[in-house]
This record gives structure tokens, sequence and C-alpha cells, in this order.
């Protein structure tokens, strides 16, 4: 092969390799002569970090996750949901049985008004107390709508101003009751604080169920996240065995009625015996007889109506849907939002901004000056 023959291709990748090569002693020789102005602007963000840090409120996460008990399907929903899993679809809204709530709505359970209105009232004590300015004393226990509300915080003149300017001139009524159809300013405001508090995501392919608390106090986080886990299990499960316990009392009420019945006429038999059993007559044998049957007829109906008591009984402790705790609720040690972290991002956006600015985007604005002077 010819020595002086060159690859045409090999060429076009080396002058490639060297137009996009970056030339790092340049970027270097660059960061030193503008560092003074570099290095100010970001301790300048990391100040701003810092305020923002110490003014900005510390958050505690709690997660708890679930293993819910999926239903049975059958063997063609089962080879689809194999099929889907393969195509990584998620195989869990193929279920073929007739239950209408499955474990993809445990998100919108937890989101959803009646769901968190029926926490308001639950106690929370909280790890730092609460000071109740007003009576200039501390409380220690509380139901977290008093908690989220504020209700023993002392108002400042600001937020007074701003309530009196802004809200109508008819002060609003508290309300201890609570209805699903009307709420109030403060407990729509306390609906919309536990929406971004409390977070469920449910994993499509395995069923886990993850439940998310944020609250600025960890004890609260903890018990919280321990309620909405109980609430939502027993949520499932007063839906899952409600038609089975609705059956179970149909039965029980049977029950009873065919024992009163059985009885009265086991009670009309023995006084018929006790009264004619001197008597030879056919019509009273005949009577005797006929009450005989009632007072079987009346035990053998008791005896199924109590059978199927029975069963009904049995049939709630089958719907009740097993819940596996995988993970429990556990008390944070620190809070979710580093106060470093913050710092150090603001510190590198600034970092970011003013070596972008030296560097790439003020040169470039100069050569495009020079240009446009010379072609001027």
């Amino acid at each position: 092969m010819n020595k002086n023959y060159q690859d045409p291709f090999l060429d076009e990748d080396e002058d490639d390799n060297n137009e996009i090569g970056i030339d790092w002693n340049a970027l270097i020789k660059k960061f030193l002569k503008h560092r003074r102005y570099i290095l100010g602007v970001t301790f300048v963000f990391g100040v701003l970090g810092c305020i923002v840090a110490l003014t900005s409120k510390r958050t505690y996460t709690v997660q708890v996750m679930l293993a819910p008990e999926v239903t049975g399907t059958s063997r063609a929903g089962t080879s689809l949901k194999s099929l889907t899993s393969l195509l990584g679809v998620g195989n869990l809204s193929f279920n073929t049985s007739s239950d209408a709530l499955n474990i993809t709505l445990f998100p919108e359970i937890c989101s959803s008004t009646p769901f968190l209105s029926q926490l308001f009232n639950i106690p929370v004590t909280p790890k730092k107390p609460v000071e109740d300015e007003e009576a200039d004393t501390l409380v220690h226990r509380l139901t977290l709508y008093e908690y989220l509300s504020g209700k023993y915080k002392a108002k400042s003149a600001l937020q007074k101003w701003k309530e009196d300017f802004f809200t109508d001139s008819v002060d609003e009524p508290e309300v201890d009751t609570i209805c699903n159809s009307y709420f109030t300013k403060k407990q729509v405001a306390v609906l919309k604080a536990l929406q971004k508090s409390i977070i469920a995501d449910v994993d499509s392919k395995t069923g886990v169920t993850s439940i998310t608390v944020k609250m600025a106090d960890p004890k609260v986080a903890q018990m919280l996240a321990d309620t909405v886990c109980e609430r939502l299990q027993q949520y499932v499960v007063e839906y899952r065995i409600k038609k089975t316990y609705q059956d179970y009392i149909y039965y029980k009420k049977l029950t009873e009625e065919a024992e009163k019945t059985m009885i009265r006429a086991q009670a009309e038999y023995a006084a018929s015996v006790d009264y004619d059993r001197s008597v030879i007559l056919q019509s009273v044998n005949s009577e005797k007889q006929r009450l005989q049957q009632e007072a079987q007829l009346a035990q053998e109906i008791y005896s199924q109506m109590k059978q199927q008591e029975v069963m009904a009984e049995a049939k709630i402790q089958e719907a009740k849907p097993v819940f596996a705790v995988l993970q429990p609720a556990v008390e944070p040690l620190k809070p979710s939002n580093s106060r470093k972290k913050v710092v150090l991002a603001f510190m590198f956006v600034g970092f970011c901004l003013s070596s972008a600015w030296k560097i790439i985007v003020k040169e470039n604005i100069q050569k495009l000056r020079t240009l446009a002077a010379e072609n001027g």
C-alpha cells in the first residue's frame, strides 16, 4: 500500500475531533482571569442561600409502604396481564373481579375530601409543644385541625390587617362539625395543606403502595402517617365487607324471627298435648299432629337460617383484605430539606451563572461587537 495514501474519512474524523474538543487550558486561564468576579457572585448567592435556608420551614418526611392483597383473576386475565407486564404497561388495571375499588385508586382516596376531612379530629402530640400566646401556656396535645390551622398562635399586626382588609366584614363562624358538602375557609386551607402533605403512590407492577407524609414536626408526621395507613386499610375493609355485612344482618334478622316462630309453635304444641292428654277424639289428634308439624317446620327453618347466619359471618372475615406493612412509620431524626443542600445549590447556581457570563456570554458579545464594527 502506498505510504502517501490517506483515508479521507479518517481526516474528516480527526478534523471533527479537533473542532469538538475543549481547550481546558484556555478555560482555566479565563477562569483565573475572572476569578474575583466569579467567587464574589458565588459568595453573594451563598449568602442568599443561607437566608433562604434559615427562613424556610423545616419539613420532616415519613414513608409507609403497604402491600395489599390482590384479588384473584381468571386464566385469560392472567395471561393478558403477563403480556402487558412484559411490555412495561403494568398489570393491576386488568382486574376481572366485579370489585369497583382496587389498589390503583389509593392515591385518589388519600387525596379525596371525605377521607382528609376525617383526619381533622385525630389527636396529635407535637415533639415541640405549641405555645398558646394568648393564655401564656404550652399545649402538649391537640387535634390535627388545631395544629394545622394555627389556633393557638397569636396573630401579628400584619396578619390582622390582611384579614381585615381582604376578608368580608362579617366574621366567619367557627364550625365544630364537619360537613362534606360545605367547608369554611379555614377548613379549605387545612384540606389543601393536607393534600400537599400526604402523597400516595402505587407501583403498577408490584402493587406496593407508598404513603409519604411531610410535616413541620417529626412526631406529628409519624403519627399522621400511622393514622393515614390505618384509615386507608379501614376504608378498604369497610368497602369490601359492606355487601357481606348486609347479608349477615339480613340473615340474623330472619334467624331471630324464625326463633320466635319456633318457640311459639313449640309452646302451642306442648300446651295442646298437656290439655288434651285424656281425649281420644280424632279431631283433637289431628290438631295435635298439625301443631307438631308446625313446630318441626319452624325448627327446621330456624336451623337453616342459623346456618346461613353463621356462613354469612364467616364470609365477612373471608372478604377482609390483608395488608402487609413493609415499611412502618418511623419518626425521622433529620429534616428532609437540608439547609446545607440549599446553600450549596445556591452557590452552585451562582458559580455557573457567573462563569457562563464572564467566560462565554460576555466574550461572544465582544466578538460580535468587533465583527459589527469591522463590517460597518
